[in-house]
C-alpha cells in the first residue's frame, strides 16, 4: 500500500510546488514511441473471427493488444501498471494514443481517449464437441477484471470506463456497462481488494450472431495545471480476464486457471544488471539469499503444483541450473508463492567482460483443465554488462525535486578498484526546451552510509534527449574517476527549483539507495522504486549494447491438439525451434528431439519443454 498512498498524497498538484520530492505521471510511452512496426503491418486488414469460448489473458504480450483478439491499437499491453496483479499480463487504457503521446485533443474536461475493440466473435454457434445454435436460455456471461489507477494516476471522478457491445443487425453500439473515476485506494475502500470481476449476462438476441463484438473506451482528462512540466498522462485504467462462454452464472467469476500473479527481476541481492568483473569480485555476496513470486489456485480444487527453475547461459558455455521439480499442493481459490530460501546456484561463464543469462520459472498441475499456459512461465534476463543498474529500463513516473540548489545522490558499491568513465540519466520529457534548467553533475564518496565529499563535479549541464524519448542519455565524463573498493554516489544539484523529471520505475524498489537534500541535510527516499541513473564502469565509456530488446515478449508458440489421443501427433508451431523436450509429471525425461511433432505412446500428464525455456503442460487420453 505504501506506492499507492505516497501516489494519492505526493502528486497532487496544487501542494506540489511546496514537495521536497515528488512523483509524477509520464506524458509519454517510451515502447511506443519507438515501437519499430506500423500499425498497418501490425494489424490485419480483415477481421479474425473467434469462436467459444472466449479467454483472453494478457500474459507475456507487450505493446499493442494481440491482433487475433483485437483490432484496434490504442490501449497498451504491458506488466508495469498493475497494482497487485490479477495475473501477469494486463491491458491498460489511459490518454496516450498508439503513438505513445498524449491525444491531440486531449483537453481539462473529459475526452474520448483509447478504444479497445474485439474481432468478430461467433455468438451464431457452440463448436466444442457436437455443433449447436446458441440461445439466451445457454447462459451466456462476458466477465472481465478491471482495477482504476495501479502504479500509475488515477482518472478522476468526471472520468469513466465504457464497455459496449455492438449489435451487427441494427449496425449500432450499446452501451452495457460503465465506472466513473476513482483513486485506487478508494476502489480497495470500496470493494476490499485492487481488483473487481464484472458479470454481465447477455439477455438480448440481436447480440447472437456471428459478428457479435465487444470494445472497452475510455474518457480521460488532463490536468488544468499553470506548471506544465508537471502535466503527465492520468486516468489509467487495468484490464485482465476477458471471458465470454457458455452455462455460466454470476459467481463464475475465474476462469479455471494456475497463475503468476507477479513479475521477477533479477536474482541479484541489490541489481538488476551490473558489470561482470565486478559480480565475480564477490558473486557469493551478490546473489540474492533468496527470493518469491505469488501466484494463485483459480479453481476450486487443491491443486498439486510442480514448480520449475531454469538457468542458462545465453553463450552456451556455463552449466545450465535445472534442479529436481518440486511439488505442494495449493488450496481453492488461494494465493501462494514461488518461493526459495537459498538458491544453490551462481552465475557462471567463461567470459572476463559481458555475460547473459536466461532465468525461467514455471508452474504447472495435473489436478486441473489449466488450459491458460501462458501465464504459468515467467522469464527474463539476467544481464552483466558495464553499467549498474537497480531499475530494468522501462520508467512507469517521474521523479523531480523542489528547492533552489536541491542535492540527490544514489548509492552504489565497487567489489574491486575500477573507473567511473560515464553516468547515465533517463530523462522524461518536458514541455519544452525553455523548461529545462541547468544543474552539476555530482560524484561523491561515502560518509558512514551517506554522500560526502564531492570528488567529481562538471557544472552547467541540461537534461538531453529531448528528440529520443525513451532512452538514456550517456553524460562521459571529462576526466574519468579512479575509484576504490567501496561505497561511492553518483547525482546532481539542480541549481532553480524546477522538475528535471528522472524516470523512475515503480517494479524494482532500490529507495534505500536514493538520498535527497533540500536544507543541508541528507535524507533516504520516501518512494518505493528505483531510479534511471547508472553509472557506467571500466575501460569504454560508452554502455554495451545487447541484441536483446528491453521490451521482449515471449515468442508465440502453439501446441495442438492439447489434449491429444495416444499415438497421435502433437505439433509445434514454434519461430525458431532448436529443441523440444518431454518430461513426464515426476520429471523424468522421456524423449525428445526438433522437429515439428511428435506422438507418445502412453495415455497421462506430461510438460513439454521448448527451447529448455518454455513449459507446455500435455494431456494425453
Amino acid at each position: 500500500m505504501r506506492k499507492i498512498l505516497n501516489l494519492i498524497l505526493l502528486m497532487v498538484l496544487a501542494n506540489m510546488i511546496f514537495a521536497q520530492e515528488y512523483l509524477t505521471p509520464l506524458n509519454y510511452n517510451p515502447y511506443l514511441m519507438n515501437y519499430k512496426i506500423s500499425n498497418d503491418k501490425t494489424y490485419n486488414k480483415s477481421i479474425n473471427q473467434i469462436k467459444l469460448p472466449v479467454v483472453i489473458d494478457l500474459a507475456n504480450n507487450y505493446g499493442f493488444p494481440p491482433n487475433r483478439f483485437f483490432t484496434d491499437s490504442t490501449a497498451f499491453c504491458n506488466n508495469e501498471y498493475s497494482y497487485y496483479p490479477f495475473t501477469n499480463g494486463i491491458i491498460t487504457l489511459d490518454a496516450l494514443d498508439k503513438s505513445g503521446k498524449i491525444y491531440e485533443h486531449a483537453q481539462f474536461t473529459p475526452f474520448p481517449a483509447d478504444t479497445l475493440t474485439s474481432c468478430y466473435i461467433r455468438l451464431d454457434s457452440f463448436f466444442v464437441g457436437v455443433a449447436h445454435p446458441l440461445h439466451i436460455s445457454d447462459s451466456i456471461y462476458f466477465s472481465f477484471a478491471f482495477q482504476p489507477q495501479g502504479l500509475g494516476d488515477a482518472p478522476e471522478t468526471k472520468d469513466s470506463l465504457i464497455l459496449e457491445f455492438y449489435d451487427s443487425i441494427n449496425q449500432i453500439w450499446h452501451q452495457m456497462w460503465a465506472f466513473e473515476g476513482m483513486t485506487l485506494q478508494s476502489f480497495i475502500d470500496s470493494f476490499g481488494k485492487p481488483w473487481k470481476v464484472v458479470m454481465i449476462p447477455i439477455l438480448d438476441d440481436y447480440f447472437l450472431n456471428s459478428h457479435f463484438r465487444f470494445r472497452f473506451r475510455n474518457y480521460a482528462s488532463i490536468a488544468d495545471n499553470q506548471i506544465p512540466n508537471w502535466n503527465g498522462n492520468g486516468d489509467i485504467w487495468n484490464i485482465d480476464y476477458i471471458i465470454i462462454n457458455k452455462n455460466r452464472h454470476r459467481d463464475d467469476t475465474l476462469p479455471v486457471d494456475l497463475t503468476f500473479r507477479g513479475q521477477k527481476y533479477s536474482l541479484l541481492k541489490n541489481y538488476v544488471s551490473m558489470p561482470w568483473k565486478q559480480f565475480l569480485a564477490d558473486a557469493n555476496a551478490e546473489m540474492a539469499t533468496g527470493f518469491s513470486v505469488p501466484y494463485s489456485n483459480y479453481s476450486n480444487q487443491t491443486c498439486n503444483v510442480t514448480e520449475y527453475i531454469n538457468i542458462v547461459d545465453k553463450a552456451g558455455v556455463g552449466t545450465p541450473y535445472n534442479p529436481s521439480l518440486s511439488a505442494l499442493n495449493v488450496s481453492p481459490f488461494s494465493d501462494t508463492i514461488f518461493a526459495r530460501n537459498s538458491l544453490p546456484y551462481i552465475f557462471n561463464t567463461d567470459s572476463d567482460s559481458t555475460a547473459e543469462f536466461i532465468v525461467t520459472f514455471a508452474i504447472n498441475t495435473a489436478t486441473i483443465p489449466d488450459t491458460i499456459t501462458q501465464n504459468d512461465t515467467i522469464k527474463f534476463n539476467q544481464n552483466f554488462y558495464n553499467y549498474f543498474a537497480y531499475d530494468c529500463g522501462i520508467p512507469t513516473a517521474g521523479y523531480g525535486l523542489s528547492g533552489y540548489n536541491a542535492k540527490l545522490a544514489y548509492k552504489f558499491k565497487l567489489n574491486s578498484p575500477d573507473t567511473l568513465r560515464t553516468i547515465q540519466i533517463f530523462f522524461n520529457p518536458l514541455s519544452s526546451m525553455v523548461d529545462y534548467d541547468y544543474f552539476s553533475l555530482c560524484v561523491w564518496n561515502d560518509l558512514n552510509g551517506t554522500p560526502g565529499n564531492i570528488i567529481y563535479q562538471e557544472d552547467k549541464l541540461l537534461p538531453q534527449n529531448i528528440d529520443e524519448l525513451g532512452k538514456f542519455y550517456n553524460y562521459i565524463l571529462t576526466q574519468p574517476v579512479a575509484l576504490p573498493s567501496g561505497i561511492f554516489y553518483i547525482g546532481f544539484e539542480q541549481y532553480q527549483n524546477n522538475n528535471i523529471n528522472i524516470g523512475f520505475d515503480m517494479n524494482n524498489d532500490a529507495h534505500q539507495f536514493v538520498f535527497y537534500n533540500v536544507d543541508g541535510t541528507w535524507r533516504n527516499s520516501q518512494f518505493s522504486g528505483a531510479l534511471m541513473m547508472r553509472p557506467i564502469i571500466g575501460d569504454n565509456p560508452y554502455p554495451y549494447i545487447s541484441s536483446t530488446c528491453n521490451y521482449e515478449s515471449l515468442p508465440e508458440i502453439s501446441v495442438y491438439p492439447n489434449p491429444v489421443s495416444v499415438n497421435s501427433y502433437v505439433n509445434i508451431l514454434a519461430p525458431n525451434l532448436e529443441q523440444w523436450q518431454l518430461f513426464d509429471i515426476s520429471g523424468q525425461l522421456i524423449s525428445s528431439g526438433n522437429s515439428n511433432h511428435f506422438s507418445i505412446a502412453n495415455s497421462g500428464i506430461y510438460i513439454l519443454r521448448i527451447n529448455e525455456t518454455y513449459n507446455y503442460k500435455i494431456v494425453v487420453f
